[in-house]
């Protein structure tokens, strides 16, 4: 099982950079919520947490010189408001 788990890691790592070098050629800036969604769509059981996703889409697009648009939706859960 571990094994399938590092298969589908780096299955996620590929498909993430190749969506990051097909952006780069038009544009300067990588959105968080169009990239995910492109993920998600070819990849329907993603082995990480979307929070894990939206930093390795970051971390790829800072690596390859783009800049990063945090506009993914974030659900009412992932708010926390302190008092």
């Amino acid at each position: 099982m571990k094994m399938s788990h590092e298969v589908e890691e780096r299955r996620l790592k590929m498909l993430i950079e190749q969506y990051v070098e097909v952006r780069k050629k038009r544009h300067d800036v990588v959105s968080m919520r169009q990239a995910a969604a492109a993920v998600l769509t070819v990849m329907k059981a993603c082995p990480v947490s979307r929070s894990e996703l939206d930093a390795m889409i970051a971390a790829s697009a800072v690596a390859h010189g783009l800049g990063v648009a945090f506009d993914a939706q974030q659900s009412p859960s992932q708010f926390s408001l302190s008092r």
